[in-house]
């Protein structure tokens, strides 16, 4: 009965672990110019909540946006335990035999630091928010409205 219990416990573990990567996997790639990745654009800790709005941006505005970012970068750093934290989720999860109470303890480490990361995510993009006119948020708000609810299809 234990081993039916453990064994439960390591597969909803591991679906966990298998949806979230899928999540992960699901995001769309860097582009080109604008780009998508941190801190640019559209990608975390970027401009992502007001698609088309960076090229109404005055120069002023722009140089204020990009200074928010390159600070939000110099923190980002000291953020990176997140990945290895995922990493050693999976190998406790490969292991020949899991150990529970440390998948539990990584489980509760990465859901922390991705609380952070949210929060800290929130913070930059009010401080963008504020940096735009009220027309432009208007605009921002209006092009929010009127985006697909969900991301587009990945291409490859």
């Amino acid at each position: 009965m234990k081993s039916m219990v453990k064994t439960a416990v390591v597969g909803a573990i591991a679906a966990l672990f298998v949806a979230s990567a899928a999540m992960a996997g699901g995001q769309q790639p860097a582009r080109r110019g604008a780009g998508m990745g941190p801190g640019r654009p559209g990608g975390p800790g970027g401009f992502g909540f007001a698609p088309g709005i960076v090229r109404e941006l005055t120069d002023e505005q722009r140089n204020q946006v990009r200074a928010i970012l390159q600070e939000e970068r110099g923190d980002r750093d000291g953020r990176r335990g997140g990945m290895e934290l995922r990493r050693e989720l999976e190998a406790e999860l490969l292991a020949d035999v899991p150990n529970d109470l440390k998948i539990e303890d990584l489980k509760s480490k990465i859901l922390a630091a991705q609380a952070e990361a949210l929060t800290k995510h929130i913070e930059v993009q009010k401080r963008i928010a504020q940096v735009l006119t009220p027309e432009q948020r208007e605009k921002a708000r209006a092009r929010l409205a009127e985006a697909p609810a969900r991301p587009r299809a990945r291409r490859r």
